[in-house]
This record gives C-alpha cells, sequence and structure tokens, in this order.
C-alpha cells in the first residue's frame, strides 16, 4: 500500500492562513539581444552542458548567464577544469546564503532521509505561527506529554508534565536536537491549529470530525507539508516533527539550502543556532524550578565562518549536516546527506567551501576584462 503524506482535514485559524501567503514570482527579464527571451544553442554548447550533467554537477545558474563574449572560454575551462574535492556524501550542495539559490552540487535534486534536519522546518514553521497568532515565545509555556518524555533519541532530557517557555524548547530542541523537545513544541502549535474557527462571532462546536481526524502533533505536520508547498519545496514531505522512525521524512539538498536560508533570515533562529550551549530554566511536574543545560551538536560552529545551523543522524539517512558559512566577502549555505562517517561531516565542509571561494574568484577574475559579461555572470553573486 502506497502511504501518503498527511494532508489537512481542518481549518486553520484565519490568522495563521493570512501569514501565510505565496511570494509573488519576479518576472522573467528578456535576455539581451532576443525579443522571445531563448538563446540559441550550439553544437559545441549541447556538448558542453551534457558533460555537466553526466557529472551531476549543477551549473544552470552559470549556464543561463553566459553569453557569447569575453572570457567564455576562459569560464568554461573552470567550469570543467576545477573538478570539485572528492566527497563522502551521497548528495551535497553550496548555495547563496541569501537567495538559497544552488551554484554547485551533486545529487541536490536526490530525495533521501534528512534526519533530524527535519526540526529546521519545524522551528521555521513554529516561529512563523508565533507571529502570525501573535505569541510570546518568552513566556508563554507548555507542558510535556508522556508521549514527548518517552520518544528515543538524540533527547532534551525533558520529564512528563516538565514545563518549559516556548523559546527555551526551541533550544532544546535546535541545540542538542531534542526529539522530545520537537514534539512539546509540536503540540502546542498543533492544538492551536485545531481549535475551531469562530463563525459569525459564535463558537463553533468544539469537536467536529474535521478536528478529531487529527492529534495535534499530526496537525503540526501537516503545516509543515503546507509550508513546504508554499515554498515549493517539492522534493520535500515529512511525518514527524523531529525526522526519526520514519523512512518517509525526506528532503533534497537543494529543498534544505533554500529551506535554511529562509530560516537563517529570522533573528531568533539565527540567534538560537549560533550559540554553542544554553542553559533553560523550566519546571518539574511538582512546580520546583528544574534547570535544564544543552550543548550544540554542532562541532564546527564558530570556526571558518560556520555560525549555524543543524546536524542529523539516523542508521538509515546517515550523517547530515546543514551549515551557514558567512565570510567576509562569501556567504554560503552548505549542506550534505548522508556522509560516510560523522566525522567525515566537518573535513568535508571545509573543503567545499575552499573549493566554492577558488572557483568563484576565478570566475569573478575573468568576468571583470568585459562589464557587461561581469554583469551578466555576476548578476546573481551579488554578495562577490
Amino acid at each position: 500500500m502506497i502511504r501518503r503524506p498527511p494532508r489537512s482535514t481542518h481549518c486553520i485559524s484565519s490568522a495563521a492562513s493570512d501569514v501565510y501567503k505565496r511570494q509573488p514570482q519576479n518576472p522573467k527579464t528578456p535576455c539581451a539581444g532576443s525579443t522571445g527571451c531563448r538563446l540559441e544553442v550550439n553544437h559545441a554548447e549541447r556538448l558542453f552542458k551534457y558533460k555537466l550533467y553526466s557529472q551531476d554537477i549543477s551549473h544552470k545558474m552559470l549556464l543561463k548567464s553566459m553569453q557569447p563574449g569575453c572570457g567564455q572560454i576562459e569560464i568554461r575551462k573552470i567550469l570543467t577544469e576545477l573538478s570539485p574535492p572528492f566527497i563522502s556524501a551521497k548528495s551535497w550542495a553550496i548555495a547563496d546564503g541569501r537567495t538559497g539559490q544552488v551554484l554547485f552540487g551533486k545529487g541536490d535534486s536526490d530525495k533521501r532521509e534528512i534526519a533530524s534536519l527535519t526540526k529546521i522546518m519545524t522551528a521555521y514553521v513554529a516561529l512563523r505561527l508565533s507571529f502570525a497568532l501573535n505569541i510570546d515565545l518568552y513566556h508563554t509555556y507548555a507542558t510535556a506529554s508522556e508521549h514527548a518524555a518517552s520518544v528515543g533519541g538524540t533527547s532534551a532530557m525533558l520529564k512528563d508534565k516538565d514545563k518549559l517557555s516556548l523559546i527555551d524548547l526551541m533550544y532544546g530542541m535546535l541545540l542538542p536536537s531534542g526529539n522530545d523537545a520537537a514534539i512539546v513544541v509540536a503540540e502546542y502549535f498543533g492544538s492551536l491549529l485545531l481549535k475551531p474557527k469562530p463563525k459569525d462571532k459564535k463558537p463553533a462546536p468544539v469537536n467536529t470530525p474535521q478536528n478529531e481526524a487529527l492529534n495535534p502533533e499530526m496537525a503540526f505536520v501537516v503545516e509543515m507539508n503546507s509550508m513546504a508547498k508554499q515554498l515549493k519545496l517539492s522534493g520535500t514531505v515529512f511525518w514527524n516533527p523531529h525526522g526519526l522512525y520514519s523512512y518517509s521524512n525526506r528532503s533534497t539538498a537543494a529543498d534544505l539550502a533554500r529551506l535554511s536560508s529562509l530560516a537563517m533570515r529570522d533573528a531568533t533562529f539565527r540567534d538560537i543556532v549560533s550559540k554553542k550551549s544554553y542553559i533553560a530554566i523550566g519546571y518539574d511536574s511538582a512546580a520546583k524550578e528544574k534547570e535544564f543545560f544543552w550543548q550544540n551538536t554542532n562541532k564546527i560552529l564558530g570556526k571558518g565562518g560556520c555560525n549555524g545551523i543543524k546536524t542529523g543522524v539516523t542508521d538509515t539517512a546517515g550523517p547530515c549536516l546543514v551549515t551557514n558559512i558567512k565570510l567576509k566577502a562569501f556567504c554560503f549555505i552548505i549542506v550534505l546527506l548522508n556522509s560516510k562517517t560523522m566525522d567525515a561531516r566537518w573535513d568535508e565542509v571545509g573543503k567545499l567551501k575552499e573549493w566554492a571561494i577558488e572557483r568563484l574568484r576565478q570566475i569573478e577574475k575573468i568576468s571583470k576584462k568585459s562589464k557587461k559579461y561581469k554583469r551578466k555572470v555576476l548578476r546573481t553573486f551579488k554578495h562577490i
């Protein structure tokens, strides 16, 4: 039997639905010297494209920008001769950190399990809902359920009926990658999504067939899939908010780069994932203060320009990593899915960073020979 991802069978509050408006697409810019925005591609260009795609290296942005002119042969030479370093990850992508547009990658459109990288979307949706519903993350508390406290995998060490603020739960979800904290967040916001929508200022029935079909956690997962659809993450689907015990939590390196770029624009998210450790004060089941200490699982945080964002690993997904690299002249999102070992992730991020910088600098150096060609090639590389 083919399983389908959770779909919405409930009515989302108007405040939540209003915030999720589709952003208008940028109109296509007519190509220079062409009224139909279509470039003729000669035989050599076709062979060049075939060679790139056969290597599974995505250069769509550069190919689209390339026009006959000064430096074209040199650019092609760089693209074909400056091969990427050996990377053990089955899929990887290097994206512009400001736009999420993939610059280089291998297997970046392949759908793979993403383990705890799922929590990037969990946090992103929770932050969007908190803004839409005017919820104060610092003074709103949620209680851990027995289901959340008993989940396996990486944990924020929550016990049944522990009570923490939503902002602390976000730290517990993103730093130690707590599956328990992710469930508490999902249950809290899911319960808000399941609240009946008022009609003509009269309260609707509390229990409706639509609401009974979903529990709070799954209602939140529905919202995660809805957000993935709105962001046009066509290769992404979720079955739970934490990434454990599910072969169907899948995405692509390109989709994760896009999502991570959007998440890093949020100041709260950016502040959380940049912390190496965090101390939270909550309450246990007897209403006594309880201290939690969490350390970030990202070992390269603060090194080589890395300021986030998330690690992940399961037996079937393998070691995964998404990092945000911010340097003086460059800003990258680097995604690795299913690396060979846990430690290989850290080294491979550095290799890809240095390789991408070297490649872009050579392209920039050649493109300076022609101002017109420079505008064509570097239009999308605004951070250079």
